[in-house]
């Protein structure tokens, strides 16, 4: 994708950036971008789709992700959100390894946040009782000054270091962005995603949308491809069931009716795709969200929580190349 790239500015009197804030919808407030810092982002409000390199998936509030330097990323809030009263809340963290400095990381000690820092290159997704433990810290990096303040930031990261199987990989292992940065590309993104999010229910060609960016349907095929590692009908997919996903989530809708509202004419192969992105059919999935959702907050992020092990785990100790 074609990523802006930010100036993070550090916090005066310290060596990183932290943000707390509020806004009507993340999408306006920070489109795809990317910078050289590291950046833990816990999004407290909102849900939607969260885009990390060539990574789509829904996210929902609460999600915790920690990225690498200069991984492009974006959260996209559900349409509807920025109408509500308070709007997306997010915190964020933002630095750079030399705010500890060179040799520090060089100690033997410090051996386990080397290699999560290496690991998040693709993108992290925290989750389980690490990602209650690391919200909660996170929050306490506000009332902190000088050094106590990097101290709660090396806490935080030896935290996940240390938890390598409440860690999920999220963009590909060969994701990489390229150097040719336009603003022309980045705008035809956004655009592409908010026009299938709005016409999600009907069959959107890939030659309406060439037609609409200014390209021959060729070109957007190869522009595309290149611009999010994904074929613009997998794009779709992906976008329709995460739509499912929340509408099974919040309405008793059933899911035929569901499905067919997202675009689904063919249930066969709506309850294939669903399978083959979420590993379950419809139906376990929402049997499952209920499951969780009924549970008090403190256990629906903590140690109690069930999760069956997914493909893109991190092995920290396998991530030291």
């Amino acid at each position: 994708m074609e990523p802006k790239f930010e100036n993070v500015q550090t916090d005066n009197e310290s060596s990183f950036c932290s943000l707390w804030f509020s806004c009507a919808r993340l999408a306006d407030d920070h489109t795809w971008h990317y910078h050289p810092e590291f950046e833990l982002s816990w999004i407290v409000r909102s849900a939607g789709t969260r885009f990390v390199g060539d990574s789509i998936e829904r996210y929902e509030p609460n999600d915790l992700v920690l990225l690498g330097p200069n991984l492009p990323h974006c959260w996209h809030d559900e349409t509807d959100l920025g109408a509500q009263e308070h709007g997306s809340e997010a915190v964020v963290l933002q630095f750079r390894p030399e705010s500890f400095g060179g040799d520090f990381l060089g100690l033997p000690e410090l051996a386990p946040i080397n290699r999560l820092f290496r690991a998040s290159k693709c993108g992290l997704h925290i989750q389980g009782e690490t990602a209650a433990r690391v919200q909660g810290s996170m929050k306490s990096i506000f009332r902190k000054t000088g050094l106590e303040r990097l101290l709660g930031l090396l806490e935080i990261l030896q935290v996940m270091a240390q938890a390598p199987n409440d860690l999920r990989s999220l963009a590909s292992a060969d994701y990489h962005i390229t150097n040719d940065i336009t603003e022309t590309n980045r705008q035809r993104i956004e655009f592409i995603h908010r026009y299938v999010r709005q016409n999600l229910g009907r069959e959107v060609s890939q030659s309406e949308i060439a037609t609409l960016v200014g390209l021959t349907p060729p070109a957007f095929s190869r522009f595309f491809r290149k611009a999010t590692g994904q074929t613009f009908v997998g794009f779709v997919n992906i976008l329709r069931i995460n739509e499912v996903c929340r509408l099974l989530m919040e309405s008793e809708e059933g899911i035929t009716d569901i499905a067919m509202n997202c675009g689904y004419n063919n249930i066969a192969n709506f309850n294939r795709q669903f399978l083959a992105l979420k590993g379950m059919n419809p139906t376990q999935f929402r049997e499952q969200r209920s499951r969780i959702l009924d549970r008090p907050p403190v256990q629906a992020v903590g140690a109690d929580m069930q999760r069956k092990p997914h493909p893109n785990r991190i092995s920290m100790a396998s991530s030291a190349e």
